[in-house]
């Protein structure tokens, strides 16, 4: 892991601060001691400090992704379109094939590519534990990049639309099936292996009704909550799971909501069922570029919104997404939402930005540790350069964040002070030996798995040439 910064100043930056009381600050610098931002203004006086000079460039908060199955990304080669070839298809046929190296490979790419566009937060979506030495080597890769993590365990689940039936056939033989609750035993162990980290927390991803036995989600929530672990489940991805079970109205029937619930999508979510999570004060993060990939639906952001729930965004898996860009996400589900609301203004980029930082922040619990670039939280921060062809020229910062800047575009990235990227390159990773052994690490897999490896288009395999 990077060695922190014990004194730092940016100086002379334009700062998305996402704190209510700061606002924006123009020609502003930011003093970073000890991994905590101790102070933000003009021509602040720090002498032996660190200077980083930060002119012309824009300050934001480092993204929160509160939903990402990092392990995922090493499928990203062989994902891809439709029921046959998509993610859930090439999921359900490799990832029980998973060595702990394969797991450690995968969240370490996902990872660098999360902090070289601005992400320093990231909930590490765990949903293909396969044993204690997966979860393991999961978490040595998020400590080695030095990522802020909320770690979730879980065990492998298969499709929401699936009948029970179909759940056992598919799962019996991989991991936890469809009747077996998570092994909470390596849950505690980790829970107290890191309880003293201060980067990373645990917590627990559970499969809920829609995708396990309705012994299996009451006794994983019930030993969750026993354990003092926060809890994140999917919810009303697709038609097809609504159309077959209301897992919100379920759980409240057995009294198991709560605001130390995550619930991810809820694209399709009745009435009564929005009125449960906004009475609980369950926050939701909505995924639009797997969700449009997938053809999941459209996320209701402004529909979550105005029901008085709060929303985040979130990448989802990288495999779908096909590229960590939380910018990206940002314009989709801009435009998104105002055309749900049918108003070019009814969300803003400063209102988008914040659902990409200070609400995936509030979402994981983290809000007064990071998210915002306020004086007593820790030091994740992105400098992003405007003197680029994409960029110029800059008049509101926000709007050129948000509809015109891209990964690379990123110049420095901290994580609680450290420096995980500067001038534009990542300071802890050698790209090229990641990429490579990410590459034959995904060719042995498809041996082992004996799955065939996607050759080059044919035009006899349909489609234009």
């Amino acid at each position: 892991m990077p060695s922190p910064s014990d004194h730092l100043i940016v100086r002379g930056v334009s700062a998305l601060t996402a704190d209510d009381q700061l606002g924006d600050l123009d020609n502003t610098d930011i003093e970073v001691r000890d991994g905590q931002i101790v102070a933000i203004g003009p021509g602040l006086d720090a002498p032996g400090a660190r200077v980083l000079d930060a002119t012309g460039m824009i300050a934001i908060p480092g993204f929160v992704d509160p939903h990402w199955h990092l392990w995922g990304t090493l499928l990203r080669g062989v994902v891809g379109d439709g029921p046959r070839n998509g993610w859930f298809a090439r999921k359900g046929r490799l990832a029980p094939y998973f060595t702990p190296q394969d797991t450690h490979l995968g969240v370490r790419l996902a990872a660098a590519e999360g902090i070289a566009a601005g992400v320093t937060t990231v909930h590490d979506w765990a949903h293909n534990v396969l044993g204690p030495e997966h979860a393991d080597a999961d978490l040595r890769a998020l400590r080695e990049l030095g990522l802020r993590a909320h770690y979730s365990y879980g065990a492998p689940s298969a499709h929401p639309s699936m009948s029970a039936e179909e759940m056992r056939r598919l799962m019996g033989d991989r991991g936890k099936g469809f009747d077996e609750a998570m092994d909470f035993a390596d849950v505690r162990r980790l829970r107290d292996e890191y309880a003293a980290d201060p980067l990373i927390s645990v917590g627990v991803n559970v499969r809920g009704p829609a995708r396990s036995a309705r012994e299996v989600y009451l006794a994983e929530f019930r030993q969750a909550r026993d354990l003092g672990l926060p809890l994140a489940m999917h919810c009303a991805g697709t038609r097809a799971e609504v159309e077959r079970i209301h897992q919100v109205a379920l759980l409240d029937a057995d009294g198991l909501l709560g605001s130390d619930l995550l619930l991810a999508h809820c694209l399709h979510l009745p009435e009564a069922d929005l009125a449960r999570v906004a009475e609980h004060g369950i926050p939701v993060t909505v995924s639009p570029l797997s969700e449009l990939r997938l053809a999941m639906g459209l996320p209701p952001l402004v529909r979550l919104r105005e029901a008085g729930v709060g929303v985040s965004l979130s990448l989802d898996t990288t495999a779908i997404a096909a590229a960590a860009d939380p910018f990206q996400a940002m314009r989709v589900a801009l435009g998104l939402a105002n055309v749900e609301a049918g108003d070019a203004e009814a969300v803003t980029p400063r209102d988008i930005l914040r659902a990409a930082t200070i609400e995936g922040a509030r979402a994981l619990g983290l809000a007064g540790t990071t998210g915002s670039l306020t004086p007593g939280k820790r030091a994740d921060l992105v400098l992003i350069r405007t003197d680029r062809l994409n960029l110029a020229p800059v008049a509101d910062p926000a709007v050129a964040v948000v509809h015109s800047a891209q990964p690379a575009d990123v110049d420095t990235v901290l994580v609680d002070g450290r420096v995980l990227k500067s001038g534009g390159r990542l300071t802890g990773v050698d790209e090229a030996a990641l990429v490579a052994e990410a590459d034959l690490a995904l060719r042995e897999l498809c041996a082992r798995a004996g799955f065939a490896w996607p050759g080059p288009y044919r035009k006899s395999e349909g489609g234009a040439a």
